[in-house]
This record gives C-alpha cells, sequence and structure tokens, in this order.
C-alpha cells in the first residue's frame, strides 16, 4: 500500500511541475498525445480485422483454424449450390416412357416442391434426394409389372368383378323397386351392401364407400403397405419423411382421384367420348326422351331447345336457306312437343316402363301375322309367347313341344353316327339305342304319364300310341310325332289364336318394327314423283377406287358373252353407278317423306356405235328385294353385305349420303366382270333391275321384314338345333348336348342351389376346369347380367347361348381370342403406356403450364348431358344384338349400366375392386387378399355376418354333442 501510494504522489508531483514549467501549452500537448494514442489503436484494429479475414480465407494455407470440424461441416452444407450431381435418370427402361415421365416429374418437383422449398432454402441437395426416391420407386414399381401376366386379370378377373358388380346392383334395384321406399338412392346402397355381404363371404366395403374418414383410414392403411413395399429402406424408416408421403398420397392423389373418377357426371362425359359420333341418332335420342323419367333431363333439353328455335326463327327471312331453316324449326318444334308430352306424363303420376305410349289396338286395323312357326323361330316373339302362357297356363304344352324337337334333333344326330359305324365296321353291329329310350321315358313320365306333376290334356288313344312305340325294339327320332303334332293342334286353336288379339302380340309387334307406319320405306314410287325429290348434293362420288372399279367394269363388263361369240363390234359393258341421294314429299297432309336414290346406267350393245345412258330411280326396298332374289337364286354365290336396314325412317342428309355410298358399293360389287361371267342368269336379273321403269317387287313388304328379323336367327342356330334346359340325372350326353332335356318343375334343391349361385360371384358358375374361350366367357358374362338373362326363360337363354358359341365358331372362331391377347399387349405396351403418360401431362400441365382449376358446371349442362350418354349407349348396341335380344332388353339393359353409374358411392366401390384386383395381381406373394379382408373387417354388416356364423356354430357343435350323448 505504501508503495502504491508513493506511486501517485509521484504522478501527482510531476504532472504538477509540467503545468508549472509550461503553463497553457500543456494543454494542448495532453490533448495532442491522447489523439496519438487513439489513431494508434484505430490502426491496429483496423489491420489486425483484415489479417483475420484473410486467415479464414486462407485457413489451409496458413495452418490456423479458427473454428471447430463440426462447425465447419454444418457451414459448408449450408452453402448455396448452382449446380445439381449428375446421376443416372433412368427408370422403366423405356426410353418412351423415362422422357414423358421425366417431364411428369420436374413438373411435379416446380410447382409443388419449389414453391414452397424455396421460401426456406436455395440448396438443392434435397430436390436431389426427393428425384432419387422417385425413380426408385419407379423403377420398383416397373420391374414387378414386367414380371406380371396381365392377361388373366383384363380377361377373367375384371369382368367378373364388373359383372358381379351389375349383378349386385341389380338385385338391389329389384328389392327397392319392390319396397317402394322415398328415399331410393340410400335405400339401394343399403341393399347394395347388404348382399355384396353375402357374395363377398362376410366382407363388405360399405364404410370406405359411405364414411369419409373410414375412406381416409383404409387408404392409408393401404399406401403404408405401398410405401413399405416400394420406397428405399432408409426412406421408410424414416418416419417423418414417410408420414409426409402417406398424406401426399392420400389427400394429394387418392381422394382426389377417386373423387372425379367416381363423379356420375365425370363418367357420362367419358362414356360420351368413348362412344362413336355415329352412335348418335334421332332415333335414339328420341327413345331417351319417351322413356326419361328424370324431370330435370327434360327441362333442361327443353330450354336448350327453346333457345335453338329463337336462334333459328331470327334465320327465318326467306332467300335460298329458307328451306333448310323451316326444316331445324319443324324438327326442333316436334322435340320440344315431345319434351312437353312427356313431362305432362310424369306430372301426371307414375309412369310404366315403356318406351313410346301404349299403341292401342283399335288403332291398327290391318296388322302383320307371325305364323306360330315364325313365333317359334324367333327369340324375342318366342319370349313374349311364353310370358302370354304362363298367364294362361299353358306353358307346359309349348315346353313340351320344344323337348321333342331337341330330342329329335339329337336322336337323328345319334342314330346317323351309329348308322356310319355300322358301316364301317366289318362285322353287322345292332345300334345301342338304350340312351334314347331312356330321354324319352324321361320326357313321358314328365308330361303325359298319371306321374306327371302336370300332365297334358291328350286323347288317351294317341298317348297308347306313343307307349307303344317306345316299347318297341326299334326306337326312331318321330316316336313322339303323333303327341307333338296334337300339342301343335293345341297351341294353335286354343292360345295362338287368342295371342294375335290380345295387347301383348302389339307390342311385339311395335318392338320387330312390324307396325304400320315404322317402316323406312314405302310401298309405291312412280316416275311422276321424280319432280317432287329434293335432291342432295353428293359429295366425292368418284374417288380412286371407284374409278377403278369402273375401269375394269368397263373394259371387260359384260363383253365375255359378246367376245365368245365373236363379236367384230369392240367392247360391250353394262356399268350402273348411284349418283344421287333425295327425299321425296307426299302431296297430301299426311306429310309422309320417304328417300329415293339416282342410278346412272351406262350400256354399250353389240354392233353399237355409240353408248346408252339413262337414269333409273331405286328406293331401299328395292335394292332389299333384289337381294331377297339373289339370295334364293343363288345359294352357293358369295353374295356382298346389303346395308342394313334401319326401323325408324332416317332422311336426313348425312345418312343418306351415307346409305348412297354403301348401296353404290353394294350394287358395283355385284357387278364385278367375273361374278358376271361366272354366275349364270346374274347379268339378265341386273338388266331388269337397272331397266327403266318401276322395279316390281318379288317380296312382299311382310316377308321382306321377316327376312330381316327371322332369317339371321336361322342361319344362326341352322347348325345348333334346339336347344333345351338341362339334362336330368343319370342321362349321359347325346349329340354334343343338343339331346338335352329341361324339367320344368324344379326341385327344392335345385332352386337352393340356383339361388344360391345367383348370390355369389359370376365367375362362381362357370367350370374352373372347362377352358372357356375368351370372348365366348366375355359375352356370356355380361350379357347374363346386363340383360337379365338369367330370369329369361332358361329354354330361350340356353338357345341365345348356343347362336352365340355358333356364331363364334362359324364366323370367327380364334380370331377373336388372337384379337383379344393382341389389344391387352397393345394396351400393356410401353409405347401405350407412354400416350398414357403423355395424355396425364397434357391434362394437368398443358403447354407446359399448370392448369387451373375446372369451373364448377351448370346443373343443367350435367343433365343434357345425361341425355346424350344414354343416347349414344344406346346407339352403340349393335343391329345384331338387338334383333338376338330384342329392342326393349337391350333399352332396360343400357338404362340399368346407366342408372348403375349415377351412384357415387357404388361407383367408388367399382374402382376399389378394381384398385384392389390389380394391387393382389400385381403382388401375388404379399397375401393382399387377406389385408383388405382385414381393412374392410370393420364394418358393421361384416361384424353381424360373423356374429351370426359364430352363433350359428356354436348351436351346431351343441347339437353335435347332445346327439354325442344319447
Amino acid at each position: 500500500m505504501e508503495v502504491v501510494g508513493n506511486g501517485w504522489l509521484w504522478v501527482i508531483l510531476g504532472s504538477c511541475l509540467f503545468f508549472i514549467t509550461f503553463g497553457g501549452l500543456a494543454v494542448f500537448l495532453s490533448l495532442y498525445f491522447v489523439a496519438f494514442c487513439a489513431g494508434c489503436l484505430v490502426i491496429v484494429f483496423h489491420f489486425g480485422k483484415q489479417a483475420m479475414a484473410n486467415e479464414e480465407k486462407h485457413d489451409d494455407v496458413s495452418g490456423r483454424c479458427h473454428v471447430s470440424k463440426g462447425l465447419e461441416k454444418i457451414k459448408e452444407s449450408m452453402e448455396p449450390t448452382t449446380k445439381i450431381k449428375n446421376f443416372d435418370k433412368r427408370m422403366t427402361g423405356a426410353s418412351v416412357i423415362d422422357d414423358v415421365l421425366k417431364e411428369v416429374l420436374e413438373y411435379t418437383v416446380r410447382d409443388y416442391i419449389k414453391t414452397w422449398y424455396r421460401q426456406i432454402s436455395d440448396h438443392d441437395n434435397f430436390l436431389v434426394d426427393i428425384w432419387q426416391c422417385a425413380q426408385k420407386v419407379v423403377i420398383s414399381f416397373s420391374n414387378r409389372s414386367k414380371e406380371i401376366d396381365w392377361m388373366p386379370y383384363f380377361t377373367q378377373r375384371l369382368v367378373d368383378d364388373f359383372a358381379s358388380h351389375i349383378r349386385l346392383y341389380r338385385r338391389a334395384a329389384d328389392k327397392t323397386a319392390k319396397s317402394k321406399n322415398e328415399d331410393n338412392g340410400a335405400a339401394l346402397e343399403s341393399a347394395f351392401f347388404d348382399m355384396e355381404v353375402e357374395m363377398e363371404n362376410s366382407m363388405c366395403r360399405d364404410l370406405v364407400c359411405l364414411d369419409p374418414k373410414a375412406e381416409r383410414q383404409y387408404l392409408q392403411d393401404l399406401s403404408e403397405v405401398l410405401l413399405y413395399l416400394l420406397l428405399p429402406t432408409e426412406d421408410f424408416h424414416n418416419k417423418p419423411f414417410r408420414y409426409i408421403v402417406r398424406e401426399v398420397l392420400v389427400n394429394g392423389i387418392f381422394l382426389p382421384t377417386i373423387d372425379l373418377l367416381s363423379d356420375p357426371d365425370y363418367i357420362n362425359q367419358y362414356i360420351a367420348w368413348l362412344c362413336y359420333e355415329t352412335s348418335f341418332t334421332p332415333e335414339t335420342f328420341l327413345t331417351v326422351i319417351r322413356s326419361s323419367d328424370h324431370m330435370e333431363e327434360l327441362l333442361a333439353v327443353r330450354d336448350k331447345v327453346d333457345s335453338d328455335i329463337a336462334r333459328w326463327r331470327s334465320k327465318d327471312t326467306g332467300g335460298s336457306d329458307d328451306t333448310t331453316v323451316k326444316q331445324n324449326l319443324n324438327s326442333l318444334m316436334f322435340l320440344r312437343d315431345t319434351c312437353d308430352l312427356r313431362i305432362r306424363r310424369l306430372q301426371d303420376g307414375p309412369v310404366t316402363e315403356q318406351i313410346i305410349d301404349e299403341p292401342d289396338f283399335l288403332k291398327y286395323q290391318s296388322l302383320y301375322v307371325l305364323s306360330l312357326d315364325d313365333i317359334f323361330n324367333n327369340n324375342i316373339a318366342l319370349q313374349s309367347f311364353i310370358e302370354y302362357l304362363k298367364s294362361r297356363g299353358g306353358e307346359q304344352y309349348l315346353f313340351f313341344y320344344l323337348n321333342v324337337e331337341g330330342f329329335r334333333a339329337a336322336a337323328e344326330q345319334q342314330i346317323s353316327e351309329m348308322q356310319k359305324q355300322t358301316q364301317d365296321s366289318e362285322t353287322a353291329v345292332e345300334p345301342d339305342l338304350e340312351s334314347l329310350r331312356k330321354l324319352a321315358v324321361i320326357i313321358y313320365d314328365q308330361y303325359l304319364s298319371d306321374k306327371a306333376s302336370v300332365k297334358l290334356k291328350i286323347e288317351p288313344h294317341i298317348i297308347k300310341y306313343t307307349v307303344q312305340r317306345l316299347k318297341s325294339k326299334m326306337m326312331s327320332e318321330d316316336v313322339f310325332d303323333s303327341v307333338q303334332a296334337r300339342v301343335y293342334q293345341i297351341l294353335h286353336c286354343q292360345f295362338y289364336e287368342d295371342f294375335l288379339q290380345c295387347p301383348a302380340y302389339v307390342r311385339l309387334l311395335g318392338e320387330l318394327g312390324l307396325l304400320g307406319g315404322q317402316s323406312e320405306d314405302g310401298d309405291t314410287f312412280s316416275l311422276d314423283d321424280v319432280a317432287r325429290i329434293i335432291w342432295f348434293k353428293a359429295e366425292d362420288l368418284v374417288d380412286v377406287q371407284n374409278e377403278e372399279s369402273i375401269s375394269d367394269t368397263i373394259s371387260v363388263g359384260s363383253a365375255s358373252s359378246a367376245t365368245s361369240a365373236g363379236s367384230p363390234a369392240g367392247d360391250v359393258y353394262l356399268y350402273a353407278q348411284i349418283t344421287q341421294s333425295g327425299i321425296v314429299k307426299e302431296p297430301d297432309k299426311s306429310g309422309k317423306s320417304y328417300a329415293v336414290f339416282a342410278v346412272t346406267v351406262r350400256k354399250k350393245e353389240p354392233y353399237a356405235e355409240e353408248e346408252e345412258m339413262w337414269d333409273v330411280y331405286r328406293r331401299y326396298s328395292d335394292f332389299h328385294d333384289l337381294h331377297m332374289i339373289l339370295t334364293e337364286k343363288f345359294p352357293e354365290l358369295t353374295i356382298p353385305q346389303l346395308p342394313g336396314k334401319t326401323v325408324l325412317k332416317k332422311t336426313n342428309q348425312s345418312f343418306l349420303e351415307k346409305r348412297r355410298k354403301d348401296l353404290d358399293k353394294y350394287l358395283r360389287s355385284l357387278m364385278k366382270p367375273e361374278l358376271l361371267q361366272n354366275v349364270a342368269g346374274l347379268e339378265d336379273l341386273l338388266n331388269q333391275f337397272l331397266h327403266t321403269g318401276i322395279w316390281e317387287k318379288h317380296k312382299s313388304e311382310f316377308s321382306r321384314k321377316m327376312d330381316t328379323i327371322v332369317n339371321p336367327l336361322k342361319t344362326a342356330s341352322k347348325n345348333v338345333g334346339n336347344a333345351v334346359k338341362s339334362v336330368p340325372d343319370g342321362v349321359s350326353k347325346i349329340g354334343d348336348g343338343l339331346g338335352k332335356v329341361f324339367a320344368s318343375q324344379r326341385s327344392m334343391e335345385q332352386t337352393k342351389a340356383r339361388e344360391l349361385l345367383n348370390q355369389g360371384k359370376v365367375g362362381a358358375g362357370l367350370d374352373p376346369e372347362l377352358v372357356e374361350n375368351i370372348p365366348l366367357r366375355i359375352m356370356l358374362l355380361l350379357m347374363d347380367e346386363v340383360f337379365d338373362l338369367r330370369h329369361k326363360n332358361q329354354w330361350l337363354r340356353r338357345r341365345i347361348v348356343a347362336i352365340l358359341r355358333q356364331l363364334i365358331k362359324a364366323t370367327f372362331g380364334d380370331k377373336i381370342n388372337r384379337k383379344i391377347v393382341e389389344h391387352v399387349d397393345f394396351m400393356t405396351s410401353s409405347e401405350q403406356m407412354a400416350e398414357y403418360v403423355a395424355a396425364f401431362r397434357n391434362s394437368f400441365w398443358p403447354n407446359g403450364v399448370l392448369a387451373e382449376a375446372r369451373p364448377p358446371r351448370e346443373e343443367a349442362t350435367k343433365m343434357r348431358t345425361r341425355v346424350l350418354c344414354k343416347a349414344k349407349m344406346l346407339g352403340s348396341v349393335p343391329d345384331e344384338v338387338r334383333t338376338l335380344m330384342g329392342t326393349d332388353a337391350v333399352r332396360k339393359g343400357v338404362a340399368r349400366i346407366f342408372q348403375m353409374f349415377q351412384h357415387k358411392n357404388l361407383n367408388k366401390r367399382v374402382l376399389y375392386v378394381v384398385l384392389e384386383g390389380v394391387l393382389a395381381t400385381l403382388f401375388p406373394e404379399n397375401k393382399f387378399p387377406a389385408l383388405f379382408r382385414n381393412l374392410h373387417s370393420r364394418s358393421t354388416r361384416a361384424e353381424k355376418v360373423r356374429e351370426q356364423q359364430q352363433a350359428a356354430a356354436a348351436q351346431e357343435s351343441q347339437l353335435r354333442k347332445r346327439a354325442g350323448k344319447r
């Protein structure tokens, strides 16, 4: 302390001496010293800072490190990078897919990841990791898909699932219609899922389709499984990353996609887009309007018609287009009246299922008369006649008649085969006719014996004569001829004549297109009508193919006969071309119109210096009559296909132009030189047809109608015979199944088995060991459910099946099989996959820009889309199916499919079934069926069924214990 105190004394003493010595100058010297020290400190600080910065930049050179290694790594990882590391971007192994898929991933990263990530960091390694993860998922999925054979799924399981869905909907709709519940939509869905539990064996998808929370939970569980199978191991075990990806999949992909694809309006638009434009015809459109039971549809169409009428009326100012304007106005006004009529019908109360207003029998004074044989040869007419016989209690007579027809066909075939075997063998062998005798005894016991449940009322002496023939040693196919003749007489006198007088016969004629006023062509046409023809301008009358055929026809033509006779006159030819089409309107008040075609004929006779040229006018009925004559006169000739006949009248320009081209092609194919040269009499017949004047029809209108309706069925079933219901136990197959006999009275066990089969999936009814033709399998599965063939008369169903089988074997054979295989291969090829991805890219990123959200569609637009969809679906049904199934059956089947797609919750069920089928096919070793059953076991419907099964099992075990004690 003393030293410190002495130091301060010396400082104070020195300061005093300094100020005494220098006086005022001492203050300035003190300030100067302080400023000098401060400047030195500033200079030292500045150079020290620069030195520190240089040391940090060149730390590797100087060896001075002022931060730890961990902080240095963090600093380096947070520095922005401008280049992404190069890596292999191949994914599927197909460049066409990889190129498009790469663009989709780039757009996805750009619009859905970079938009938020760039606000956090400029670091690109995260984007590289995301890209690599997506690449690994695509590679894993692609490799798995290449190992799978998709043919069984597309040709069997997918068709089976869709047909089973239609069956559930049909049964639920029938049940709801009987209950007459006000809330039909909810009641139908409830009944649908109740029946699904029965079909799927205690598994139900009602929670997934009806409860949004359960649906999200189901998709989350399913996404977890998919991520486990597809994600790399290190990414899957990263829980935060896995949960984020799962939620993105569920909420950003699965739910929006399923919601869109299950939307009825979207499905209606897609179906309308899939159907060809030509499938939308005025006839189908009017049919949909007249059969619609949806008031909003009719009002939306009527509003659109009113606006179109106002628009066309603004153009009604005369001039060259005055006729077109008036025609369009008349058509629109007719459509408006049709809508108004249907709206009034709906407002008056519930309507029936008839397409058009029921025709009054008294309106038709002259009806076409179908013979009883015509009814037997037409499925539609036969179905109507069977329904009538059931109302009169006489269906057993018809069943017996059909049984005998089947027995005769089988017996003829078997007897002929036995005779052929006897002739081929060296020793005489008596034919074994016991199988035929057993079959005949079964028919007798069922319909003619005293033990028969429903015995036919046949005279005793006829039955006695039949019994004697059954007991004779030699068995023949005509053993039942006497009884069958009597049954035919009973059917004709007691039932057929009354059937012709009932309203059901009028409906049958309407369905066959045989009612008056529905024919496409009239009966008369004279040259006086030529002045009243409204001609349409033909477009592209002579194209390249026509010119080639013209030159061929003229160069050879009918000159063969003249040349053979040694004519020196040069070329002789006959050439005809349909140059124009038009319509003729009747001058009376009926306003009837029909189509006519102008045929330009050029002909050069032997020794004639110039050719002759004239025009003849023919109608479609004239061509049809000529076609029938050619078919009868030249049965061995391969006659070209005549354009199909329409039931309702079509006089619009586009249709007539297409009809003109088809008829012209038909006529030119008949006039080919090789045909005219090789077929005697063909040239003379064509000369008569092309001669000036009216073509005298050789066939009546009724014959032409029946030729259109009946002959296709006769041709198809030529070698099929009269197929019948089923083979009783103990009876062997005879004649390739044509001798199968059906029993009208089913036992209780058979009825119960059929009901259980109807409750199961559609594919359960097929023999797994039977290798079915793929197209036949698809056609039968879908036709059974779409057109409800199982609920039709079983004889008719088997007959339709036989006709379809015969058509496939005779017409196409295995070509359809190959076409289906080729089509599936094409749809799953790399090129098509690239097209699918490109379509997805173009829809989401048109021109590389993210598409905006779709604006909501107006309700009226949705209703008009419904009408368009129904009309196109109905118009897409081929005429052959209409002929085979019937117009009304086709309309009901199409309406059933359309109505099924109008339930969003049921559409979800289809999508989930397809998704589950694809995953089960894609990962066959991962027990996906058991996984789906566990996921869907949360349903209360499934729990109730399981409880009932457990209770039934417990009760059965108790009964067994009691029986054991006894």
